[in-house]
């Protein structure tokens, strides 16, 4: 992975942490082509791509081991078309001593052609369909990328594409709080480029945000130029905060709002944190039908389907929205791996979706 701080990072040292409390299997880290040094509390090797296998060899001793890849694109090539890990995994797969899972946060990028992604694209799909070929265990984080893996690939392992969204990486709520006993505020929480996007699409949703009787925003995140208000709406900046204090605030807040089209739903951090905490997202774009399980007006308001106020609706928006991040927590997406790699030891595939 690189760089070794970002969602993607702080999302592999998560599960790298669940891996070892609720499974007992220790992770070390490979960050490739990383110019940051942090302290982690795990093993941890930087190299460039071509070293992939000689490093993964350093740190279990020569011996046979299993390799996990959290995949974006530009997280390793400035094209977002990682040529060199495939170049990386294809030598890892002839080696033979490491069996190799990817987890794909993102596939490819699309625009029109005066956008350098339409220009990218091809190439990008070209290392994604390299990489899923390599790999023995693939999955994804959008029915719409196991379509799309399950399509273009012609993958040598006999396991299917697993669909599985991302988790919190501000924690979960075991039970969150009902809906009446929350503030009536909406949270605007991320990074900056996410932030600002945010203030440019509630500015077209000030009558939804009146109709739901929302009372302030709260702007969680590192500096960016947010408004100090919005459609008569103050804006309160509370910045950057620890992962515990911002579960501590979603627990008491009634909605957040993603900026973002259905499409990016489940691969989104964010999103996940409000539904972990049972917060009530509020979209910018209404859909129609199901994206990746979700569904505008079930699990998520628009617009179009922010009617009304009344605490049973909201409650029921805000239960629907927590049940299905809960078939995703953390502990299940450790069990996935988990599973895999008792498989791989005993020779025999366990039961899909048996309880660890």
């Amino acid at each position: 992975m690189t760089p070794i701080r970002c969602g993607v990072s702080d999302g592999a040292l998560l599960i790298a942490g669940e891996l070892e409390a609720g499974f007992g299997i220790k992770s070390a880290i490979v960050a490739l082509s990383s110019s940051e040094r942090p302290s982690l509390r795990f093993p941890i090797v930087y190299c460039a791509p071509e070293e992939l296998l000689d490093a993964c060899l350093s740190l279990s001793g020569g011996r046979n081991g299993h390799l996990l890849v959290h995949l974006s694109g530009y997280g390793y090539s400035p094209d977002g078309a990682p040529a060199l890990l495939a170049d990386a995994l294809e030598k890892v797969r002839l080696d033979g001593r490491f069996h190799v899972a990817v987890f794909f946060h993102e596939l490819f990028a699309s625009g029109m052609p005066w956008r350098s992604a339409f220009w990218y694209s091809q190439r990008q799909k070209k290392a994604i369909r390299r990489i899923a070929e390599a790999c023995d265990l693939a999955i994804a984080n959008t029915r719409g990328y196991v379509d799309w893996l399950e399509r273009e690939t012609t993958r040598r392992s006999a396991l299917p594409i697993r669909y599985m969204p991302v988790f919190s990486q501000v924690g979960e709520a075991q039970q969150p709080a009902p809906v009446i006993q929350r503030d009536p505020v909406v949270v605007v929480f991320g990074q900056s480029a996410t932030r600002q996007r945010a203030y440019r699409k509630l500015t077209a949703l000030k009558r939804t945000l009146r109709r739901l009787a929302i009372r302030e925003i709260l702007d969680i995140g590192p500096e960016c130029d947010a408004p100090p208000k919005l459609g008569g709406i103050s804006v309160r900046r509370l910045g950057m905060l620890a992962g515990q204090d911002v579960a501590k605030q979603l627990s008491q807040t009634m909605f957040g709002f993603f900026p973002y089209p259905a499409v990016c739903l489940a691969k989104s951090g964010v999103f996940a944190a409000y539904c972990a905490h049972g917060v009530i997202p509020i979209v910018a774009r209404q859909f129609s039908g199901e994206v990746d399980g979700l569904k505008d007006g079930a699990h998520v308001l628009s617009s179009r389907t922010a009617k009304t106020s009344s605490s049973s609706d909201l409650e029921m928006c805000a239960a629907a929205a927590w049940r299905w991040y809960s078939g995703h927590r953390l502990h299940d997406h450790g069990a996935i791996y988990a599973r895999w790699l008792r498989e791989i030891q005993s020779g025999f595939p366990a039961i899909d979706g048996e309880n660890e």
